[in-house]
């Protein structure tokens, strides 16, 4: 049986049924010192697992506290993934959730200013500032075992993971569907059925490679192997047009159901012999009719 949500069973390792070897890499980390290579061995198996497992469920977010959620083995979770999770971050793997929403939103530029700006300080307050991301814990237990500084809850993202998701997205993006919008319509187009979240970290990944751009509330996605082209007036003229379009077309198909609504409402009203209510029913179908029909004609107005 594969992992709840996760990796399938075919897919995972030849050693996940061996309980004795399990045992080992279930358990806490050692110090390090004390045997280095058991200690790269167990590391290198926890990440190219947590990658394996994002890879299963197309989400580059992590977590240590959900990692060992989703790595419960026989109503045992891996006790050394704080480990695993803090090492991939100091290694450069994992990045801060916070990078690629910063580059989505204030461009390339807003991330690599704030590395800037830690170069430019004292060296210990760049090291406050870096810190910040993984709160300051004692770096090793009542017994001896080493213990990491990050908080299992707090998540982070994978660097391999979200370039191989938004390289898909880019890819996969269905072929005529418009590529610029807002990111409710790229979602919609896309027929994303994740997160938002992690929709916007996909989107700035890719204006970190220069393949999407965003101004304003307009996104626009380059083809892919492409470089996307600035959003000019032109573009978010045209977005705002594809936007009251949508909007008119949900009012409408809205409306259209009140007037059929109010139509058998009318009708019930008068089998029943309740001619008032059924006078109020058609009044009221007679009204939405009217709205219905401003509604149509700005939609077909904008659509010209």
């Amino acid at each position: 049986m594969g992992l709840p949500g996760g990796i399938p069973e075919a897919e995972l390792p030849q050693c996940w049924s061996d309980d004795v070897r399990m045992n080992a890499l279930f358990a806490p980390f050692r110090i390090k010192a004390a045997n280095p290579e058991s200690w790269d061995m167990k590391m290198k198996f926890w990440s190219d697992m947590l990658r394996q497992w994002c890879r299963s469920r197309k989400e580059p977010i992590v977590s240590a506290a959900d990692a060992k959620n989703a790595f419960n083995r026989k109503g045992r979770t891996p006790a050394c993934l704080d480990i695993v999770v803090e090492e991939m971050y100091r290694n450069g793997d994992l990045c801060p959730l916070s990078k690629y929403q910063q580059i989505l939103h204030n461009g390339p530029e807003g991330w690599v200013k704030w590395g800037a700006r830690l170069a430019f300080k004292p060296a210990a307050f760049a090291l406050t500032a870096v810190a910040s991301f993984m709160p300051n814990r004692q770096t090793v237990d009542n017994d001896g075992l080493p213990k990491a500084s990050i908080d299992s809850t707090q998540r982070f993202v994978l660097e391999s993971a979200v370039k191989e998701q938004a390289t898909e997205l880019l890819q996969k993006y269905p072929p005529g569907v418009e590529r610029m919008g807002t990111i409710e319509e790229l979602i919609r187009n896309s027929e994303w059925t994740q997160s938002r979240e992690t929709f916007e970290l996909l989107l700035g990944y890719l204006v970190s490679q220069g393949a999407a751009v965003k101004k304003g509330d307009v996104v626009k996605l380059a083809e892919p192997d492409k470089k996307v082209s600035p959003v000019t007036e032109s573009d978010e003229a045209l977005v705002k047009l594809m936007c009251a379009e949508t909007r008119l077309e949900g009012e409408a198909l809205r409306l259209a159901r009140d007037v059929a609504t109010a139509q058998a409402d009318a009708k019930a009203a008068l089998n029943v012999g309740n001619k008032l209510a059924a006078k109020n029913h058609l009044r009221r179908k007679h009204k939405t009719n009217l709205r219905l029909e401003r509604c149509s004609n700005a939609l077909e107005n904008v659509r010209q």
